[in-house]
């Protein structure tokens, strides 16, 4: 009896399942013409990039794919030369922007001009690109065309959602009227010295009792109204890097966006501590507080433990 033939894995997907690249391309961050795995709760889908949004980079406009041929269906193409070494089926009628915090893991980069054959939907550019065709069973490859549709749809909206950027814009600068009336109240009201009223209105200085009442009979509550709060933009964008998603996903931060949260400590907790603000100082302080964000985390799992 004949034994079988070993199955031979692609040289090109030992290339990218290898642990050295997929660290290297996490650093780098998504870009043009890359195959990754996108994930998001039970949902996981194959996606070429097409490019990383102008306006927003941490949104990418991505065209999803299948690593299953039988799945092919009329309106989509068949790409012979890919990243991973194996035929996949591409959708480019279905290609959509999502947010580049569901993007699990990178897969390798695509030709340049099989690239541009799938994002123009038009397989006369490269040889490696056909139209694909429906097969017996369209009618299920159909229907699961349509629940990816959804699932990229599903992440779209998440995109939607991502705290706005240029926040440093839509804040006037200087304080707000209402701040700027509380700490005239300090000082009309109570009487309160320069160094005082910042003591009390930036470094947490509390009323005593008899000031609290006199500032509510002028209408003011006990402590002054919070600060305006202005996310840098670089923190916004770095913290939703792929490269944070492992321990990121590990955290719970008591229902709150983690990413906002790494981003918000990133920039006001240890911003001050990180030299300079290139995107290495920006990285620098996202892992000091990555480090810190676990460090609480473990600190209350042991609370709970005793």
């Amino acid at each position: 009896m004949e034994k079988n033939a070993p199955v031979r894995i692609p040289q090109r997907m030992l290339d990218v399942t290898d642990p050295a690249y997929r660290r290297r391309a996490l650093d780098e961050g998504p870009h043009a013409n890359q195959l990754w795995i996108a994930e998001d709760h039970d949902d996981t889908e194959f996606l070429m990039i097409v490019d990383v949004d102008e306006r927003d980079p941490r949104i990418v406009h991505v065209i999803p794919m299948s690593n299953d041929p039988g799945e092919q269906t009329a309106d989509g193409l068949v790409v012979g030369r890919t990243p991973i070494g194996l035929p996949m089926i591409a959708w480019p009628a279905l290609a959509i922007p999502i947010p580049i915090r569901v993007l699990d893991v990178p897969l390798g980069d695509f030709d340049a001009r099989i690239a541009q054959a799938v994002a123009g939907d038009d397989p006369d550019l490269d040889p490696h690109v056909h139209r694909a065709q429906d097969l017996e069973d369209f009618l299920a490859a159909y229907a699961l065309v349509s629940a990816r549709a959804r699932v990229f749809q599903q992440w779209w909206n998440i995109g939607r959602h991502l705290p706005p950027l240029h926040q440093e814009e839509a804040i006037v600068f200087g304080i707000s009227e209402e701040r700027r009336a509380y700490a005239e109240a300090l000082k009309t009201v109570l009487g309160l010295s320069a160094t005082q009223r910042n003591a009390i209105m930036n470094h947490g200085m509390p009323l005593t009792k008899t000031q609290a009442k006199k500032m509510g009979q002028a209408g003011f509550a006990a402590e002054p109204p919070q600060a305006q709060e202005a996310i840098p933009d670089a923190y916004l964008i770095a913290a939703e890097q792929p490269r944070w998603r492992q321990v990121l996903d590990d955290m719970d931060i008591d229902g709150d966006d983690v990413r906002l949260e790494l981003a918000r400590k990133a920039a006001f907790d240890l911003a001050a501590r990180t030299s300079g603000h290139d995107d290495a100082a920006v990285n620098g302080a996202l892992l000091k507080a990555v480090e810190s964000m676990k460090s609480g985390q473990n600190g209350q799992r042991g609370q709970r433990g005793q």
